[in-house]
């Protein structure tokens, strides 16, 4: 007999419910503000900081375009596992907007480099649990890493960018994709809030060891910004670069502020490993 299933129409209890319920009664979308590309002027900016931009948006890009291959097994875990209809609907929106940023990331980082700039991707190997093969703890695991912790940090990251420049299509890009990435974290806080409950204690460890491994590699990986000489720094500012001392800034603060104490009150121990984090060197 087939392994089945079993769906049910049920739903979290958090906001996210009446976000699906919205979306289906209503047919309400987010509403995306057009992104002025005819007013980018790439002569105002100096080559060195033109050069900055390309290199930060171009792996913006490549995060994005990942990150579309990563929420469609998600969603694919999360609708083989039964879980709750609208956490199954907000992870199904989410790759329709990560391949988006990936074009706006690609078109700005063009404008910039006055040519197109492409990327190399590599080829996912699919492992025994990809996707609609995983079980629910390897899902618990997926959600733990890519919403909550990743795109908690991109956000905080992309937000670092967009205060910082003044460019308006620079700003118009990083906005858009900061409103987005605000959404896809929700929805791993939104599951974890629905799943936590249901943990055995031996569940609840393996997952606080996941999220430690994490967090304790955090800071040490994100040290290193996009650093101008003083000549054109002004201008990389401009383009949101984010050099190494601003970066260090707002990561300590999201994981100080939200991810440590949030995972801290799903029981997951994260100001444990944070406080034994490796540290960045100079």
């Amino acid at each position: 007999m087939a392994d089945l299933v079993a769906v049910r129409r049920s739903f979290t209890e958090t906001p996210l419910k009446r976000v699906h319920q919205r979306a289906v009664t209503l047919g309400e979308t987010r509403r995306l503000r057009p992104i002025p590309w005819e007013k980018f002027r790439r002569a105002r900016y100096p080559e060195l900081a033109l050069a900055l931009a390309v290199n930060e948006l171009s792996a913006l890009a490549h995060g994005e375009y990942l990150a579309v291959e990563q929420f469609a097994r998600v969603s694919a875990a999360l609708a083989m596992n039964g879980a709750p209809i609208d956490l199954v609907a907000a992870a199904a929106r989410i790759p329709a907007d990560e391949i988006r940023h990936a074009d706006h990331a690609l078109h700005m980082a063009s404008l910039c480099a006055d040519r197109e700039v492409t990327l190399s991707i590599p080829r996912p190997t699919y492992a025994e649990n990809a996707g609609g093969s995983a079980s629910l703890e390897r899902l618990d695991m997926m959600m733990i890493e890519l919403p909550t912790i990743s795109e908690t940090l991109s956000a905080a990251l992309i937000s670092a960018c967009a205060e910082r420049a003044t460019d308006p299509v620079v700003r118009a890009v990083l906005n858009q994709i900061v409103a987005d990435e605000i959404h896809h974290l929700r929805l791993g806080w939104y599951y974890l809030a629905w799943r936590s409950p249901q943990w055995s204690r031996a569940e609840l460890q393996r997952a606080a060891d996941f999220a430690a491994d994490m967090i304790i590699k955090i800071e040490e990986e994100f040290w290193q910004g996009r650093d101008a000489p003083r000549s054109c720094k002004k201008a990389a500012d401009a383009l949101g670069v984010l050099d190494s001392k601003s970066q260090r800034t707002a990561v300590r603060r999201v994981m100080q502020d939200e991810l440590v104490p949030g995972l801290d009150a799903l029981g997951l121990g994260a100001s444990h490993a944070w406080r034994v984090r490796r540290r960045g060197r100079a």
